[in-house]
């Protein structure tokens, strides 16, 4: 006889986060430190004049909206973005492509951003999705070798993101407000899709 088995179990996912370090937070070391890091990760030329010579700084303002808005729907950690776009201008800075794989290009790069800054990585079939299957998984693979290859694979830059904590830590206000925060990411997310500098504020906020 035939027996069916039901299981009412449901697994939710573990939110728990870590608290956080109050040395980490307070020592002007650690924030000197990111300063210092974060030089060996930014984009080394002006890649528009010196290396590409088929994509422009408008396209590269699509894209990176369409990075933001992507990252945004997946609902993916906020660190995601940022890094995505690290990744991508520097391997700019190193390899001349064509406009067409401009979008494959930056799939790939959120990919493998997500793999570094959040436990369960953006698939390559939803990637495929969101560029409306005008990439393939297939070509995804190779270029992720060919991005990693040309970064080096130097992939855990020091981002834009890596500073909010420790700028809201450090001014009187910070803290009065659950949203500042959040508006605050939503700034360094807007910054990496154009040309404004996140550092401007960040050095000014260290140094008063």
């Amino acid at each position: 006889m035939a027996t069916d088995l039901f299981c009412c179990e449901r697994l939710q996912p573990d939110l728990r986060k870590t608290e956080k370090d109050p040395v980490i937070f307070s020592d002007f070391r650690v924030i000197n430190n990111l300063l210092n890091l974060e030089k060996q990760y930014i984009p080394s030329c002006d890649y528009f004049s010196n290396v590409q010579t088929d994509i422009k700084p408008f396209m590269r303002k699509i894209v990176s909206t369409w990075m933001l808005e992507v990252c945004e729907e997946l609902g993916v950690e906020k660190q995601v973005f940022p890094l995505a776009v690290n990744y991508l201008d520097r391997f700019l800075c190193n390899f001349c492509i064509n406009k067409k794989h401009l979008q494959l290009a930056a799939s790939v790069c959120i990919m493998v951003a997500s793999k570094i800054r959040q436990c369960q990585y953006v698939s390559m079939e939803t990637l495929c999705f969101y560029a409306d299957h005008s990439i393939t998984p297939q070509e995804m693979k190779d270029w992720e070798l060919l991005i990693l290859s040309k970064l080096q694979w130097n992939v855990a830059a020091v981002t834009g993101f890596d500073y909010i904590d420790h700028i809201i830590d450090r001014v009187s206000w910070g803290t009065e407000n659950p949203l500042i925060r959040r508006h605050a990411s939503t700034l360094v997310g807007i910054c990496y899709t154009g040309k404004l500098r996140v550092g401007v504020f960040i050095v000014f906020i260290t140094r008063h």
